[in-house]
């Protein structure tokens, strides 16, 4: 998606940016250790969250919170008030988890960078080293799939208790065995879902789950419990 691809391409030129602005210490004439003084004292997070390029590019991504909610299929009436709330929601947690990874992964990486007299191109790949661009993919994917859980969570509180739900998604070899667990159990209502699999209607099979809950009709094609108990007993 070209939304993330741009994000990546920023995050890159982030990296850049910092890592010139410390060896601009250097060449300014400052010692090792008042260069990792000056480091260590540096709030990352707060100038990852101020930089404008960066900024820009992660509001970008509103773009796909349209998309994803374009591609939720509505079983139930949701405010705009309370979409609206949870797109900022999963929006500042994003932001808040990202800022602090690239803070992580920058700060920690320069310091260890100019103590050990590394050169420019190895602490950028360090830093790339330690936080991915296809981790960032994952990180974005995962917020995504997050905020449509939350929405599809929030239109079932408005469902009758005895609505059954079906867990949809890919049935491979890449499932985890808790989310083949859930679809080869076949329909469910809310409350036997909190029974057997206690937090799964929300948090499904947890980071970078790539399943969600659904109203139970025979027109989910994704719904393949007897492949998933196949892949479950492989």
């Amino acid at each position: 998606m070209k939304e993330i691809d741009n994000f990546k391409k920023e995050y890159l030129a982030l990296v850049k940016r910092m890592t010139d602005a410390t060896f601009q210490l250097l060449v300014a004439g400052q010692s090792k250790e008042a260069v990792i003084s000056i480091l260590a004292s540096q709030n990352f997070v707060n100038t990852i969250k101020s930089d404008k390029q960066f900024k820009s590019s992660f509001d970008q991504l509103d773009a796909m919170h349209v998309k994803a909610l374009k591609d939720i299929k509505q079983f139930a009436d949701i405010s705009p008030n309370t979409l609206q709330a949870l797109t900022m929601a999963n929006k500042n947690i994003f932001m808040e988890k990202l800022s602090q990874d690239i803070s992580s992964a920058i700060q920690g990486n320069l310091v260890n960078g100019v103590l050990g007299g590394l050169d420019k191109s190895a602490m950028i790949k360090g830093i790339e080293a330690e936080l991915r661009p296809d981790q960032i993919d994952t990180l974005v994917t995962t917020a995504i799939n997050n905020y449509t859980a939350s929405v599809n969570a929030i239109m079932a509180d408005q469902m009758p208790d005895n609505t059954s739900y079906v867990y949809v998604g890919p049935t491979d070899k890449k499932t985890r065995d808790v989310c083949l667990q859930i679809m080869s159990s076949g329909p469910m209502t809310q409350k036997q879902i909190n029974e057997k699999f206690p937090g799964a209607f929300l948090g499904r099979g947890g980071y970078n789950c790539r399943h969600q809950w659904n109203v139970y009709s025979t027109s989910n094609v994704m719904h393949d419990p007897k492949q998933a108990k196949v892949l479950l007993n492989a």
